[in-house]
């Protein structure tokens, strides 16, 4: 009972305080603010290059009335957003987006930082796409969003079902159209690479942990559970099945593990049954204590 009383404590010191937590998230989030101002001040204005969402059309604006500046042109545009998002998203979530809308307004409007970059239009659009994307990255990673069609998109997918990613698809493909008729075929195209480049960075934000979900259906599966246990320091979920071909009572282990673990999970498994058989899914995102096994 004491034992059982010092991990309660222990887990209860572990989690921090509501207010502190909610404190780092904001740093965070100004943190992708800056980000996402430096590239777009430094690589994607300069260059004429388009980013995507809500951005993309204040640029386009600002091209057109200089005197209207990008970051108020984009906190105006995602105030009807920024309504529609607070009636049917999460309240955190909402916060968070807000902080960032205004962070990145204020950034793009008063923060100006000079540095020689190279003029190569393909670097700059690299660059500036991957900037974009680390700005994205990180403020979804720590519970929020950049505003914009990511607001739109996931109320359109809690009221329709519809993809999250079709409305920001279309929203892009419309400005790298609309970038090659105001700016030329060649700004569209980089434009294009730069978006490229933004979403995979937030694709690689959002997955950077590569783990798998292993299912393993062996008649020894208990054993080779035992075996995962004892080396990889991994716990399993035991499922009973039966072979519908061999007519055999087997057992279906489930194991969250990481991309380099998979390859001695086969080694295992090739250990104790030959016969095993193994399939191997990606997994996006593991909730709960996936170092540690439970007790």
């Amino acid at each position: 009972m004491i034992k059982n009383g010092k991990q309660k404590m222990n887990t209860r010191h572990m989690q921090s305080h509501p207010v502190i937590d909610f404190a780092w998230r904001v740093i965070v989030v100004l943190v992708g603010d800056l980000l996402g101002a430096i590239a777009l001040n430094n690589f994607l204005v300069p260059a004429q290059i388009l980013s995507g969402g809500v951005t993309g059309i204040a640029q386009i604006l600002h091209h057109y009335f200089h005197f209207l500046p990008i970051g108020t042109l984009y906190f105006v545009f995602n105030i009807p957003l920024f309504i529609l998002g607070y009636k049917y998203l999460g309240k955190k979530f909402i916060a968070l987006t807000g902080i960032a809308i205004v962070g990145f307004s204020v950034f793009t409007d008063l923060l100006h930082v000079h540095f020689n970059i190279p003029h190569d239009p393909l670097l700059i659009s690299l660059y500036g796409g991957v900037l974009s994307g680390l700005s994205s990255g990180v403020v979804i990673r720590i519970g929020g969003s950049m505003g914009g069609t990511d607001i739109l998109s996931m109320v359109i997918f809690r009221l329709t079902g519809n993809s999250i990613g079709g409305t920001g698809f279309v929203m892009n493909a419309l400005i790298v159209l609309v970038s090659m008729i105001v700016f030329g075929v060649s700004a569209g195209m980089y434009t294009l690479v730069s978006m490229f480049a933004a979403s995979r960075v937030v694709n690689t934000l959002m997955n950077y942990q590569q783990r798998k979900t292993a299912l393993i259906v062996s008649a020894k599966a208990e054993g080779i559970a035992a075996t995962i246990r004892d080396r990889l320091t991994r716990g399993s979920t035991l499922m009973q099945a039966h072979g519908t071909y061999t007519n055999a009572s087997l057992g279906i282990l489930m194991c969250v593990m990481t991309h380099w673990e998979i390859a001695e999970l086969k080694v295992i498994a090739a250990e104790v049954d030959p016969n095993s058989f193994i399939t191997v899914l990606d997994t996006t995102q593991v909730i709960g204590r996936f170092r540690h096994i439970s007790t």
